[in-house]
């Protein structure tokens, strides 16, 4: 596809990137848009906390990734579709593997699977592990990715994770200067003034959403927020899908636009 993207979701610990991540791919997914979502954490694998009714048949992404030959395939085999959604699949961990489960892989593996995504959906979103100096598959997203969202919750534990390992990512490749740093999980008693003043250039905020917190814990995050009281956040959210894919949108409407009718109407004759 000529506008598809690959999405990183990135943030210190708790800052709510597989909820972020499963709303813009679900958002995505209700514009026509094909969506892969990688939930790549192995550490802490959520398939089970996310779609806990959901028959996997073996659909591991750590299997594809420590299979002898990766191909187009091979990842449409271990997707896993999102009931009542169309054209969104999941690759994930399973409940109880772990690092251990399977063999071990290389960058060269990460690399061939973002780039056999990428001409399988229009877009990819990409739930990445906080520890991404730990996490080879994380840390290959970050590479390869066209845009990637860096979550900050307005608390000093989030100063210290990023004080330390912000140093890990000093290579050109992780594009750390053009992060879209986004303010998560924002409460009114929160210090986000001066969180903000102290990472700089934050350019969203999501607010604290109950129904968002409710869905979490229901297992209902492929859900739309319908609540009134969700209405700053899902402003908030559009804010951001805007920013990410208004190329995108541009493309669309000039395409629209280009496409002439093949009969010319009877006034214009």
């Amino acid at each position: 596809m000529k506008n598809n993207k690959i999405i990183a979701v990135w943030g210190n610990p708790n800052s709510g990137k597989t909820t972020l991540s499963i709303k813009m791919a679900n958002e995505l997914a209700k514009n026509n848009k094909s969506v892969i979502l990688v939930l790549a954490d192995s550490y802490v694998p959520v398939i089970s906390t996310v779609l806990p009714f959901t028959e996997t048949k073996e659909q591991s992404l750590g299997a594809l990734l420590s299979s002898v030959q990766i191909s187009q395939e091979n990842i449409l085999e271990k997707c896993i579709p999102v009931m009542k959604t169309k054209n969104l699949s999941v690759l994930s961990y399973l409940h109880s593997e772990n690092i251990r489960t399977y063999a071990d892989y290389g960058k060269e593996r990460v690399l061939d699977l973002f780039i056999l995504l990428k001409h399988l959906a229009d877009h990819i979103i990409v739930d990445c592990s906080s520890m991404v100096h730990h996490d080879l598959l994380s840390r290959g997203a970050l590479e390869m990715s066209d845009q990637i969202i860096r979550l900050v919750t307005p608390d000093l534990k989030a100063i210290s994770f990023y004080d330390s390992s912000l140093m890990l990512l000093g290579e050109r490749k992780y594009n750390v200067e053009n992060h879209i740093k986004v303010l998560s999980n924002v409460k009114p008693v929160m210090p986000k003034d001066s969180i903000s003043n102290h990472f700089g250039g934050i350019r969203h905020e999501l607010e604290y959403c109950e129904e968002l917190q409710q869905q979490a814990l229901e297992a209902r995050l492929f859900e739309s927020l319908t609540d009134k009281s969700s209405s700053g956040y899902n402003q908030q959210f559009s804010s951001l899908m805007n920013e990410i894919f208004s190329e995108e949108v541009v493309a669309e409407k000039e395409e629209k636009k280009a496409r002439k009718p093949f009969f010319k109407r009877r006034e214009d004759v």
